[in-house]
């Protein structure tokens, strides 16, 4: 849930626009991540079971299938 501030949001290969009070649900095992726009922090609760859900980098194949999209790739390029 989004708390403070705007910006855009990777799930998977879509990139959303999420603002103030917004909830947004991430599948298990699917690439994500949050990125501020404007001068406001973009603070946000995140719920997961620590025991399951440990942070992982995608490696050089994932990282490949996302840039096959542009609209991912330019998101993660930033």
């Amino acid at each position: 849930m989004i708390i403070r501030g705007a910006g855009r949001c990777l799930v998977g290969d879509t990139v959303y626009e999420v603002g103030h009070n917004d909830l947004v649900t991430i599948p298990p095992l699917t690439w994500h991540q949050f990125r501020p726009e404007g001068k406001e922090p973009l603070g946000f609760l995140c719920m997961v079971d620590a025991a399951r859900d440990r942070p992982q980098l995608p490696d050089e194949e994932a990282l490949r299938q996302l840039r096959a999209n542009p609209q991912v790739a330019a998101f993660i390029s930033v």
